[in-house]
């Protein structure tokens, strides 16, 4: 059922990674990108050993044998691919649109029978091309209204409006309350606790545009080049951190 999903998900990753190090990855490598980068960026957690057995399951090409139970996985991998939600894209997968009618496509497609027969009547006709339009432009309205921003600014993300000529399309993000509270860049030095009492990382490093390594209070990807971060090490905090 979730077949397609998981192998699109790792070949994405496995470009992704290759396209910035120009090294190919192995599978527990991409499956460990994976894990990260749902849980950074839309709170989802699910572990690589986990994306790795279903990824091992898919290309078996048993489409039944590969089920995700988690909703929230399932809809932040179709995320992680550039969709909005399962159903889009089920939606703009032909081969999976013939084979799998979802319960709720059902359920949308019986509510909306009555405007369906409206739409056929006025089908190709100028009222039917205006009342498009004006819906077009309520709903992109409403949305950018009611979507909430932000930007990184120094060393945080802030929230902001919507405005094209203050910022750039690059810069605007969608707005994440735990991106403002948590996701912080720190200036290091020799003083700084750089890992919890059992030997877990508390931060994570990267390149900003110029090539200087950056140090953060959380995983995630650097906001200005959109790398994912690295779990701060000892080699690194020695090396370029904490220089004596």
């Amino acid at each position: 059922m979730h077949q397609k999903l998981i192998l699109e998900a790792f070949e994405k990753a496995r470009k992704d990674e290759e396209m910035e190090t120009g090294i190919s990855m192995s599978n527990h490598k991409v499956s460990v990108r994976i894990s990260d980068t749902l849980f950074s960026d839309y709170k989802c957690t699910f572990g690589d050993k986990s994306l790795r057995i279903l990824f091992n399951e898919a290309k078996e090409n048993n489409e039944k044998k590969v089920v995700i139970k988690q909703q929230i996985v399932i809809n932040s991998l179709c995320k992680y691919l550039g969709y909005d939600n399962y159903i889009d894209f089920v939606e703009n997968n032909v081969d999976l649109k013939k084979n799998n009618e979802l319960p709720q496509e059902k359920q949308k497609n019986k509510k909306l029978g009555w405007l369906n027969g409206i739409l056929k009547v006025v089908k190709n006709s100028k009222i039917a091309i205006i009342l498009g339009i004006t819906f077009l432009t309520l709903v992109i309205v409403f949305s950018f209204n009611k979507q909430r921003w932000m930007v990184w600014e120094n060393n945080k993300y802030v929230e902001v409006k919507f405005d094209t000529e203050k910022y750039k399309v690059g810069q605007l993000k969608i707005y994440k309350e735990e991106r403002i509270k948590f996701f912080k860049k720190i200036e290091p030095n020799c003083d700084v606790k750089y890992f919890e009492e059992n030997g877990q990382a508390r931060f994570w490093y990267g390149k900003n545009p110029n090539g200087k390594f950056e140090i953060f209070t959380s995983l995630g990807l650097h906001p200005q080049t959109g790398k994912t971060l690295k779990p701060i090490s000892k080699y690194m905090i020695d090396k370029y951190f904490c220089v004596k």
